[in-house]
């Protein structure tokens, strides 16, 4: 007695229905490239500038130690936007669902997930030097 009542849908409104799927797809994709470059970004400059620290001669420069809060400002914010666009994906992804209507295996998110995942462990990397990346000098 608890049948779900379906409208039947046309060929025309589940195309849209898919197209629109696709488009959110794509949008997390743009999302995962914006905070893969703001997290690699952010790392360089941590790098670089811990590795300009341990020069000799450059131990004066008091910029190193700015520059690297900038890279760690970079990661945490790459990874923040990652994290919360892979939230917000979920809720459009789930209200999108039409009885009917073939649902796609969101790989999009599980990569999101997995960016995310890796840009927590890079800032905790930047307390803890459990990978050897030197970033906590």
């Amino acid at each position: 007695m608890n049948e779900i009542i379906t409208p039947d849908l046309s060929t025309g409104d589940k195309l849209a229905v898919t197209r629109t799927q696709l488009a959110l797809q794509r949008t997390q994709m743009a999302a995962v490239r914006t905070s893969v470059s703001m997290i690699s970004f952010g790392f360089t400059i941590a790098k670089f500038f811990n590795d300009l620290k341990s020069i000799d001669s450059l131990k004066t420069i008091s910029t190193a130690y700015s520059s690297s809060n900038v890279g760690y400002w970079l990661v945490l914010v790459g990874t923040a936007y990652i994290i919360i666009t892979s939230v917000q994906y979920q809720f459009d992804y789930r209200a999108l669902h039409i009885p009917g209507v073939r649902r796609r295996i969101p790989f999009t998110f599980l990569l999101s997930v997995v960016i995310g995942i890796l840009g927590l462990v890079l800032i905790i990397s930047f307390y803890v030097d459990y990978f050897k990346l030197g970033l906590n000098k």
